[in-house]
């Protein structure tokens, strides 16, 4: 009996032996050999392989996973921004080994942490993602959109920019900040997020209201544009370089019966004709300002209590 070594394990041979069967000598067949699975997963090619190719593999995921490599490979990809499921899928990661890779390089002051496990590259001094508030409000919540104020100053509507960014979303409202920046998380149903566009700023892209939907998501919530005055200002600022068309439509499609009362009534009183708003106007009277006194001009048209100089006054 003999043993051999090869791919699959240990292979024992039995020689054939030589027998008297009636009086002939007769050869005995060696029976098939034995084989005996090794413990190790050089019992079959792919084990072997494998293990001819584990310092290669090493080599490989540890220049990966170098600092100088992922920096590199994010600037070609012109990844600012990112999230930590991103990276995991960009360089091969489990979801732990992605966090701890994130986790070595914020520590290390290559990336700064959003939130939600959001980073944004941060390495080789000033970052063009740092310095734009815009872009890095909408990587703190995807999809989203600036707008209320910060959407009425982008457009120059307004001379005074807000302390907070105004972000619009469907999943968040809070506060958030990230220095030297605040934040303001908006939520919006399913149903009024609409009427976004990119615009560009260098290197970052980033989602912006449209002109129109900047007014109208203003008129819906005006507590985040300044207030329903400011609003107000705003639109008369604006209606020079508005889509009137488009401006009724958004307003119409928010479903809200206030917020076509008061579109409409300011619109009249800048002397711009609201048509198509009066259907899905408000049956009961609503204040201009909804947070102003239930007092002042009684609007039958709009059934619009027009309370801004009781407001201020």
């Amino acid at each position: 009996m003999s043993l051999i070594w090869n791919v699959y394990g240990w292979v024992q041979f039995r020689p054939s032996a030589r027998v008297t069967l009636n009086g002939d000598q007769v050869v005995r067949p060696a029976p098939m050999p034995r084989v005996f699975r090794a413990r190790t997963e050089f019992s079959t090619p792919a084990g072997i392989l494998k293990y001819v190719r584990c310092p290669a593999f090493i080599t490989e995921m540890s220049t990966k996973l170098q600092t100088a490599y992922i920096l590199r490979r994010l600037a070609e990809l012109r990844m600012e921004a990112f999230g930590d499921r991103e990276f995991a899928r960009l360089f091969g990661l489990t979801p732990a080994r992605a966090r701890r890779v994130l986790h070595r390089l914020a520590s290390g002051g290559f990336l700064k942490r959003l939130a939600n496990g959001r980073y944004v590259v941060a390495a080789f001094g000033a970052s063009a993602a740092l310095a734009q508030p815009f872009y890095l409000g909408t990587r703190l919540v995807e999809p989203s959109y600036v707008s209320f104020w910060s959407a009425l100053h982008y457009y120059g509507w307004t001379e005074q920019a807000a302390r907070l960014v105004f972000i619009a979303n469907t999943r968040l409202s809070l506060r958030r900040n990230v220095e030297p920046y605040a934040f303001r998380l908006v939520k919006l149903s399913a149903m009024r997020f609409f009427g976004s566009i990119t615009v560009r700023d260098g290197p970052l892209e980033f989602p912006v209201a449209e002109p129109e939907k900047a007014v109208v998501d203003s008129l819906y919530l005006p507590d985040h544009a300044g207030g329903m005055e400011h609003v107000a200002s705003a639109l008369a600022e604006a209606l020079d370089t508005l889509d009137r068309t488009r401006l009724v439509a958004y307003a119409v499609r928010m479903g809200e019966r206030s917020l076509a009362s008061r579109l409409g009534y300011l619109l009249d009183r800048n002397g711009v004709e609201g048509k198509g708003l009066a259907e899905g106007a408000s049956k009961v009277y609503v204040r201009l300002d909804p947070e102003g006194p239930r007092r002042g001009r009684f609007i039958a048209k709009w059934r619009v209590i027009d309370n801004l100089a009781e407001a201020t006054g």
